[in-house]
Formats: C-alpha cells, structure tokens, sequence
C-alpha cells in the first residue's frame, strides 16, 4: 500500500490511517525490494539534469560516500517537488550531500538536496530508510517512516488547524515542528522518503548531546511538551472522531519481538547499568535486578495507552537531545523545534516528560530543578486548555500528573539504558550500523557490546548511576 502527500501550504492533507495499522500486523522482517527496481548513483542522475549556465558553477559532485548509491525514488521526489516549488523542467541542477552526522540517525539516513537554477538556490532535508538492505530487515525501519509520514502529513497539520479554528496565535500554541513539503511510503517496495526544510539555515542549531541540558534549553523543552499534550486533550473533546486515527500504539511490540536481537541487547544495557551501582546502592541494585529480569514486559506496560486512560495524549515519542533544534537570540534559546517524529503514539503523557529529563538532564539538575521542570510542563499545559476553551482541572488535574509520573516514570531508565550510552561517545567513535547488520546477516553473533564499547566510562557511570538513583529516589521503580 503507498501513501503520498504533498504538504507546501501547511494546510491538512488527508492520508489514510490504515497503512499504519497495516504495517504495525507485519512482522519485523520488511519486504523485500523488487530486483527490478532501478537505482541511479549520484553523478549519473545530475548529468541527466541540464542545468543553467550559472548552475553549472555549482559542484555537480556530492559529498556523500562513493559507496552509498542513492535509491531512484529519491531523485524521482525531489522532480516532483521541484516542480511544485516552480523550477523549470531541465533547467535546474539537482545534487545531494549529507545532511547529519555519523549517529545522528538510528533507523534512516538524511541527504541534504540542493535544488539551484539561476540565482535561486534551494535547499531541503532528506530523510530516506537505510539504503542498506542488512540493515532494512534488522530493524522495521518501514513502520518507523510509516508512522512519521502519518505524522507529518496528518496529525501535525491537523492541530496546527484546529489551534488556528480556537484563535491560537503561533506564539501561544503548539506550532514547533519543522515545514514538511514532501512524504512518501510505499510498504511493498520498501521506498520511504520526508523531504523537510533545513531548519539550520534559519539559524537552528542542536544541543552538543556530550553535554546534559543546562535550564533555559529544558525549560522550552517542557514548556513545548506541555502545549503538544493540551491539543491533545483538547482535540480529544471538540472533535473526538477526527482524534480517534491519532490513536496509533506504540511501535515497541514491533520493533522488540521477544526472542529478537533488539530485546537482547536491552538486556544486556540494563545488565551494563546494574554494574554502575556502588556496592551500597543494595536498594537500587534489586530494584534494576527485577526490571531486568521483566523488562520487555514493563515496557508493554509503559506504552499501554489503556491503563494511562482518560489521560493519554498523542505524544511525540522519541524525545532526546538531538530530535530538538534551538533558535539562539543573543546566546540565549528563544525557539526550540521539534524533530523525528517516527515514534508518535498514543500514550501517557509521562513518557515524553520522563524520556527527557532522565536522558537530557543530570542528577545535579534534578536535584535543583525536577520539581520546577514538572511546574513548567503542567502550567504551560493548563494554560493552553485555557485558551482552546476547557478547564485544566477537569482534564488532566494536576493530581493526575503526579498519579501518572509514579506510574510510568520508570520508563526514564528503560530509556536511559539505552541512550546514555550513545550519549557519552562522540560520533564519530559509534558503532557502524551498516557494518553490524551486515555481520549479523552472515551469521555472525551480534556484538551486544557496542552501544557502551566507546563511551566516556566515568561520564557514563556518573549520568546511569544517577537515574537509577533518583528514579528510585522518587518512587517510579
């Protein structure tokens, strides 16, 4: 099944919810691309394209890797925008090059597109499933971009709408997502692709993610937290059977059958956190004990939307340091957007708010700020409900928060695990993906070592005994 949008106004654009549930009954394995599919490398697909005698200053080489060989159906998306962006037809010079860095991207790879004829030079992200197939099959990238288109295509520009139909300005809602001009997922070709703007020309830059978030950067994260989760609870009243295909599920009993080597190697990272505990820390020790030997189904029970019930929201799902983007004015954050959208599920809105502050923050931070991060979040929160015309205290009281945090806020460490890690090691010494699933699908066993094998050991003892701690501290284990 395929679905394709085309979003140049930011207006809603109808796509189909069903391709999601779809992909969501398949099993990890993805289909197969079809042998016959063509494939065109970069400079042979630019030669094809006759450029302006002032395009043909640009460099028509790119800088990505001789080896990557980009998919056709990347070049054919960026045709198509081009022409809906008013370029001319064999006038314009098409090249790409890479857009993110080595560890920047765990289940897709971003190109950065440049489109230039004349004096006009356009440039876009983006944002296409592993070219390399190991690495296709081991990981259900296709769900993963199904999802995300659905979200950019669907639910974004719907509550961007509804918060325009109650009078929101930009400056008072949830508007923190970055333009999307182009997506496309076709599930029995494996061919996905999002084509966004560069938020860095805008001046937007990234956290270093080496660094744990100082105040003013976490304080725009929870107060965009808190707006994205009262559209929801509002939508979820005015016009609750437009909301009913925002219920998606969490991803995660897809992407971790039991058995698979995801769940093993989650498995081994708890087992790796357990060792960052002091001989002292006996509490803490057998509360990580019982979590690792029933870990998957904690997981389950995080994510389960039903248990989380009248208070789940669509959530925006992935939320770590480097799916956020800052605009700065005078050194200081004034702006921050939201990125990756790929995991967006129907849950409690605890995940998002535990998955930052104990992956994003230290426990130094916490100790000065956790209580005022969760004031943040909720009065951002209540004052929106206000605005799109409902009462806080019957919607989500701020009593419910605290029920719901003891509840789910163990799912910050069944993140942490994972993540601190890949927090504490530079780039360019993370593992190669497509190396390790190339190993994988030969048969040899799965290096399950490789997310902590390079990572600063004393930072990433100091940051994982430090959630474990506090989420212990707080009564969320």
């Amino acid at each position: 099944m395929v679905q394709e949008t085309h979003t140049t106004t930011g207006e809603e654009t109808a796509v189909a919810a069903s391709v999601v549930s779809e992909v969501l009954e398949k099993s990890v394995s993805a289909v197969e691309a079809s042998e016959g599919h063509k494939n065109g490398d970069v400079t042979t697909k630019e030669k094809s394209v006759e450029p302006t005698p002032d395009a043909k200053s640009v460099p028509q080489t790119s800088s990505v890797e001789s080896s990557k060989i980009l998919p056709q159906y990347l070049y054919d998306a960026m045709e198509q925008l081009a022409r809906k962006q008013g370029f001319t037809e064999g006038k314009y010079a098409l090249s790409f090059d890479v857009g993110s860095n080595k560890g920047d991207g765990f289940v897709g790879e971003m190109f950065k597109a440049h489109l230039v004829e004349g004096d006009r030079r356009e440039v876009y992200l983006c944002k296409i499933p592993p070219i390399n197939e190991a690495r296709r099959q081991q990981f259900p990238s296709l769900l993963i971009f199904a999802r995300e288109t659905l979200a950019y295509s669907k639910f974004l520009p719907q509550m961007f709408a509804y918060q325009r139909e109650k009078g929101v300005s930009e400056a008072d809602g949830f508007f923190n997502a970055p333009k999307c001009y182009h997506t496309y997922c076709n599930e029995a070709t494996e061919e996905s692709i999002i084509i966004m703007e560069d938020l860095r020309l805008q001046s937007y830059r990234m956290w270093d993610k080496m660094k744990t978030v100082n105040y003013e950067h976490a304080r725009l994260v929870m107060e965009q937290l808190g707006r994205l989760h009262a559209v929801s609870f509002a939508m979820k009243r005015d016009k609750p059977e437009e909301f009913e295909h925002f219920k998606v599920p969490d991803p995660i009993h897809v992407m971790m059958p039991e058995g698979s080597p995801f769940e093993v190697m989650m498995k081994k990272v708890i087992g790796d956190a357990i060792e960052t505990l002091d001989p002292a820390d006996t509490k803490e020790r057998s509360k990580m004990q019982h979590l690792h030997e029933n870990f998957r189904k904690e997981m389950l029970r995080c994510s389960n939307s039903d248990l989380a019930e009248p208070y789940t929201v669509l959530g925006h799902g992935d939320c770590w340091v480097n799916n956020m983007m800052y605009r700065y004015k005078n050194g200081v954050p004034e702006r921050i957007v939201l990125l990756d959208w790929q995991i967006a599920r129907y849950v409690t809105p605890v995940l998002d708010l535990a998955y930052f502050i104990f992956c994003g923050t230290d426990q130094e931070f916490r100790r000065r700020h956790y209580d005022e991060m969760i004031a943040i979040y909720y009065n951002s929160l209540a004052a929106l409900l206000e605005k799109l015309g409902h009462n806080p205290q019957e919607v989500f009281p701020r009593t419910a928060l605290m029920r719901q945090l003891r509840t789910f806020g163990r799912f910050g460490v069944l993140m942490a695990v994972f993540l601190v890690p890949m927090l504490c090691t530079r780039n360019e010494d993370l593992v190669d993906m497509d190396e390790a699933a190339e190993k994988y699908r030969e048969g040899q066993e799965m290096n399950y070592d490789m997310l902590t094998m390079n990572a600063n050991k004393k930072d990433y003892t100091v940051r994982m005994r430090g959630v474990i701690k506090d989420i212990v501290r707080y009564g969320y284990l």
